[in-house]
């Protein structure tokens, strides 16, 4: 039987204060919250110990030039939905497994290391499985924002980061947040073998750069977003940068892709409710010239994020009134 999570106010405040600044100190946390240092610890630590909320750290392909990542759309036999869904969810190269309505029933976002790669993987994995029925896949092509931050400027004058390599200290102290991105700086320099000082620096240099993010990867009903979906946006070339410039900064984006296919953009939204989306997908995206249509495929069950499995689903997470 699967454990059901009450949030409260408190919750709720501790969540945003982390998600406002992730390795932020209780003392910081508790400023922010308007939560006493004690009680934010405590409440904080359990989130993480039941997997409510997690740290989470995405590298910036634009400024890495790290991976290929594809989305892949595949619909199937009635009643396989969640089998073949939880199968996919069990492959590390898998970030993202969503079962969705509307163009396909089940959303992969993958990450290979080159294009190469994905005949490779829908060899060894999608054609080995009868009950698939179609498979769509879809390159992204530019990343305009992630984890909810706008990551790219458009070509308005302003200089966009160069693609460089990253060196080995670099990489480690990436991969040692990825485990925990609120790992002390004293952990941290011990384990790169540098001093505290600068393995603080070497920190703020990489996260000021843009390098990667750290962010609280949670569930969004958690925080009263009912609704989600994935709108692929079908746009007129003239217009693209404009429209990517306008959705990036809307408060309802969680992620905007340039991708490959029919379709300009991927663009995932969180929404209140039912008809808080119907309102940003007819009244908000009408206003928008240069949008030829859209497709909105809503978001019913996430099995992962953020490349981790998901503890329980959607219908088991409760906010306590």
């Amino acid at each position: 039987m699967s454990e059901t999570f009450n949030l409260d106010d408190i919750d709720i405040a501790c969540i945003n204060a982390l998600i406002a600044n992730p390795r932020g100190s209780w003392r910081e946390l508790s400023l922010i919250s308007d939560v006493p240092e004690k009680k934010l610890s405590r409440r904080i630590s359990k989130l993480f110990d039941d997997q409510v909320i997690r740290t989470s750290v995405e590298l910036n392909p634009i400024v890495t030039n790290k991976g290929y990542t594809v989305h892949v759309w595949i619909s199937v036999k009635f009643g396989k939905e969640k089998e073949i869904a939880q199968f996919f969810a069990q492959r590390p190269e898998v970030r993202i497994v969503f079962l969705t309505t509307g163009l396909a029933d089940i959303f992969l976002e993958i990450g290979l290391e080159k294009p190469a790669d994905l005949s490779i993987w829908m060899h060894d994995f999608v054609t080995q499985i009868p009950d698939i029925k179609t498979v769509e896949t879809q390159a992204v092509l530019k990343p305009f924002t992630w984890a909810s931050k706008p990551k790219v400027v458009d070509a308005t004058g302003q200089k966009i980061n160069e693609i460089r390599a990253l060196t080995e200290t670099e990489l480690q102290l990436i991969h040692l947040l990825s485990l925990d991105g609120r790992s002390s700086i004293k952990s941290l320099a011990e384990q790169v073998e540098l001093s505290e000082h600068k393995t603080q620096k070497l920190l703020s240099d990489l996260l000021e750069e843009g390098i990667f993010n750290i962010r609280i990867d949670f569930e969004p009903s958690l925080m009263g977003f009912k609704s989600e979906a994935i709108i692929l946006i079908k746009a007129r070339p003239e217009a693209a940068n404009r429209i990517a410039k306008t959705l990036s900064e809307l408060k309802n984006t969680r992620c905007l892709f340039g991708i490959s296919g029919d379709s300009q953009f991927f663009w995932h939204v969180l929404c209140q409710d039912l008809s808080d989306l119907w309102k940003l997908i007819t009244e908000d995206l009408g206003n928008f010239e240069g949008i030829q249509s859209c497709n909105t495929n809503m978001v019913t069950l996430a099995l992962k994020r953020a490349g981790f499995m998901r503890k329980v689903g959607h219908a088991q997470f409760y906010l306590q009134n």
